[in-house]
């Protein structure tokens, strides 16, 4: 694929960005950007297991599905994966069942889990074996990583604009 660094970059600093604005409008932090070899690059996907009821319909899924139907594709064989927080074991599996050949994380899940995301339990349940993931995962630190996890934490717990019903920090579900 011919993408330079800085684009890469950029893309994810857009995504973090979008990121920010989604938790402040009531969303969750993560955020998925597919970007295919010919230069396509998919609208952010964003978590939307509670709107849709479709507990599977994580930020990274929704944009590789996204990107599925609306390029007419049936795998994602040479596409990069874009994601503000490392992909849970839901969305590596999808990933790699899709032929998905990178993927890059802002911020990964050990800091994710920090920031009080802890899904790390769920890798092993989809075969997951992160210290195997070497050739596909790269980490992709941009200057403000972690702005949407941050922000989310402090509405969360009160801050201005906080979301009427107090959510549980978890990847797969906003309440």
């Amino acid at each position: 694929m011919n993408r330079t660094h800085a684009e890469l970059l950029g893309l994810m600093e857009e995504a973090v960005e979008f990121g920010v604005r989604h938790v402040e409008a009531g969303g969750l932090p993560f955020v998925g950007v597919l970007v295919g070899p010919d230069g396509y690059v998919s609208a952010p996907g964003v978590n939307l297991a509670h709107e849709t009821g479709d507990p599977s319909a994580h930020a990274e899924i929704v944009a590789m599905r996204a990107a599925m139907r609306g390029q007419g594709l049936s795998d994602l064989q040479g596409t990069w994966l874009l994601a503000t927080g490392e992909p849970c074991g839901l969305c590596y599996r999808f990933a790699i069942d899709h032929r998905v050949g990178r993927i890059y994380v802002a911020v990964d899940s050990d800091i994710v889990a920090e920031q009080g995301f802890d899904y790390r339990g769920g890798y092993a349940a989809y075969g997951i074996d992160r210290t195997q993931l070497a050739d596909m995962m790269h980490r992709l630190p941009v200057e403000h990583g972690l702005d949407p996890f941050q922000r989310f934490m402090h509405l969360r717990q009160g801050g201005v604009n906080a979301p009427l019903t107090p959510a549980t920090p978890t990847k797969g579900n906003k309440s």
